[in-house]
């Protein structure tokens, strides 16, 4: 699958092809692979939003998220493995990126969102394992999330691969609209 129409129609694939500083760039940080990767990812990110001084309910916010992707992009996709934050107002754009070009269905605004009683209700617990990361994603960002291709920089040699995304609001900027 080379891309969806759900991720094509994001409010964040179009900023990041059209209003995405990518100068305005904060850092690169190549991840590992393993489970010190989501640590390191979630520190990092933790420490970027704090310095920028966004709130703890939106650093907890991008600390979930950034976890999400990263073990999304560990069992689901090959190395080498990158994390990417943009201050591009009036947003703080997360790049999780990896070496696979096959881009993951991300939810639209349609999408069937299980409550919890729905959620306890399934019998297997294997059905619990996955299956929601992107969801989580999608509603904690608003709808401001998306995959698109993208090469991989912090290697000694460029290859392709695909970033997986979500913006926050900076503070004192309007908050990004919700997607319709």
């Amino acid at each position: 699958m080379r891309g969806t129409e759900s991720a094509l129609a994001s409010p964040l694939i179009r900023f990041a092809e059209t209003g995405l500083d990518r100068a305005a760039s904060i850092a690169t940080w190549p991840l590992a692979e393993g489970s010190r990767a989501v640590m390191r990812s979630r520190d990092l990110m933790r420490g970027v939003l704090t310095g920028l001084g966004l709130g703890n309910d939106a650093i907890d916010d991008g600390v979930v998220m950034v976890s999400e992707l990263v073990t999304n992009a560990l069992r689901h996709a090959c190395g080498p493995f990158e994390l990417r934050l943009y201050r591009s107002p009036p947003v703080v754009v997360c790049e999780v990126v990896d070496g696979s070009e096959t881009l993951p269905a991300i939810p639209g605004a349609g999408a069937v969102h299980l409550t919890l009683d729905q959620i306890d209700s399934i019998p297997d617990p294997l059905l619990l394992e996955s299956g929601r990361g992107l969801d989580v994603v999608h509603r904690l960002s608003r709808g401001w999330c998306g995959a698109y291709p993208t090469k991989i920089s912090t290697t000694n040699r460029v290859t392709g691969g695909k970033a997986v995304a979500f913006a926050l609001p900076l503070p004192d900027s309007p908050p990004p609209p919700d997607r319709p």
